[in-house]
């Protein structure tokens, strides 16, 4: 892997972050070079972008939600044992095969509808995960418990569903974290102009690294306040869920000056639910 990768929002790759000849590169290949799942895709950014006037939930938005899971599973897994692993399912490339699989396949349940597209993903992903896991393993079982694995990633991955697993939680934190200006242009173009929108557009850049007060540090680069409701009514309302929430950082900066969120959190009254149990992760 190259650390000095530049983001491109329009142009990367997640196969640059995956090493050669493993499970979880066949899959990402195989995931990249469907005709099925690329339809599907492209149909859910249909309906997303032109009927709904939703972000971007198409090819693009997998590639960087993806792409954004793996950098966060890279930082993670330095201090936490992925649930694949811990409960002797499988090693760590079978992890990221997980993550990676659900985290592609998360938003393929927008053909159907906006509403409980979770529900719908699960049951789209189901057979096109199914028959490319039964070539991977040999053991039709450990295909299962795979399976079982990144379908509860898929079904996850919205706000308020508890995730259950590591996995899960990378998942979600790859998807919240797909919040730079790039992902909404189209529907604002449009005349799609919300306080929605207006936030996105403000949001430059969104950099996951390893912080120092906690595992993950996820930085918010945006060169107007307005962005600040983006971070809290879409990023930290999916942190909150993940399971993780105690373990990651969001730092907030705007035109390169630090924010602090609690100084701003009375202008936009966002519900964020402390009160759900979170998955009791073993850490290394």
């Amino acid at each position: 892997m190259n650390p000095e990768l530049v983001f491109d929002r329009e142009k990367i790759s997640v196969g640059d972050l995956l090493e050669p000849g493993t499970k979880a590169m066949e899959m990402y290949q195989y995931l990249r070079n469907s005709p099925r799942v690329q339809s599907y895709l492209r149909t859910a950014n249909r309906m997303a972008v032109s009927r709904l006037g939703y972000t971007d939930h198409g090819p693009t938005h997998a590639e960087v939600a993806t792409w954004n899971a793996l950098k966060a599973f890279e930082i993670l897994e330095e201090s936490f044992i992925p649930n694949v692993v811990a409960e002797g399912i499988g090693d760590i490339d079978d992890a990221k095969l997980v993550v990676l699989a659900s985290t592609y396949l998360h938003d393929i349940g927008m053909v159907i509808h906006r509403n409980e597209h979770p529900q719908a993903a699960v049951q789209l992903a189901h057979p096109i995960l199914e028959a490319k896991l039964a070539e991977i393993y040999e053991d039709p079982g450990k295909a299962t418990d795979i399976l079982s694995f990144a379908l509860h990633g898929i079904y996850a991955h919205d706000d308020d569903t508890q995730c259950l697993t590591f996995e899960a939680g990378v998942t979600k934190i790859g998807d919240g974290c797909d919040m730079t200006k790039g992902r909404t242009i189209i529907p604002y173009q449009k005349g799609k102009v919300d306080i929605h929108s207006v936030s996105a557009l403000a949001i430059e850049e969104v950099i996951l690294e390893r912080g120092e007060s906690t595992p993950l540090l996820i930085t918010v680069a945006m060169d107007n306040p307005a962005g600040v409701f983006q971070v809290q009514a879409v990023l930290q309302k999916k942190i909150s869920t993940t399971g993780l929430k105690d373990h990651i950082s969001v730092n907030v900066l705007v035109n390169g000056e630090r924010l602090v969120l609690s100084q701003v959190k009375r202008l936009f009254k966002v519900q964020i639910d402390d009160s759900a149990e979170h998955p009791s992760l073993r850490e290394k």
